[in-house]
């Protein structure tokens, strides 16, 4: 389907309506009758676009991971504290989608996978501290661990409303990473 201007903003008309809904009943209990009356569109519109309101919700939560991840890239350069704070300040600007998208899904599902996301930078960048004494077994599960830890913290932080400054989460998340990464070279 062609990208023009048109097309973006029925998009973004259709996405608007369905997340303000989603901000009062779960993806489950939504009609695509009801998104089509809130974006005032006909059904034959949305169907065009979408097949259904779980399809709306996927195209939505991937086009979100992919926005963060493109800012992902561009925070590399800064440095672990930066790009964490980065990414933290990322999703407290965007907080209004992400607990819409969080308060969608049983299982909780687009808060883990963004965490998830969040990881994979810390694992690129604890990838690239060269390798100590520690065994291989060793090295791996500390590594584990603190992707595990990190990306858990950023999860509660968004769960329990993203009150602490960015700044704060950030440093705690590199100072917890930098004393397991200074235990491997003892």
């Amino acid at each position: 389907m062609k990208n023009d201007p048109r097309t973006r903003y029925t998009r973004k008309v259709i996405q608007d309506a369905f997340l303000e809904i989603l901000k009062e009943k779960p993806v489950s209990r939504i009609t695509v009758k009801e998104v089509c009356d809130k974006a005032e569109i006909n059904r034959g519109t949305f169907y065009r676009h979408y097949q259904d309101c779980y399809d709306l919700l996927d195209k939505i939560e991937e086009e979100g991971l992919k926005e963060f991840e493109k800012m992902l890239a561009s925070t590399q350069a800064t440095g672990m504290q930066g790009a964490v704070e980065a990414i933290l300040h990322a999703l407290q600007n965007n907080s209004q989608l992400i607990r819409g998208l969080d308060s969608s899904t049983d299982g909780r599902q687009f808060v883990n996978r963004l965490a998830g996301r969040c990881t994979l930078y810390m694992e690129q960048w604890l990838g690239s501290i060269p390798r100590s004494a520690a065994s291989p077994a060793s090295r791996e599960a500390s590594f584990a661990f603190l992707t595990g830890g990190g990306g858990s913290v950023i999860e509660w932080w968004l769960r329990s409303g993203m009150e602490a400054p960015p700044e704060e989460i950030a440093a705690l998340i590199v100072k917890c990473s930098e004393i397991i990464v200074a235990g491997l070279s003892d």
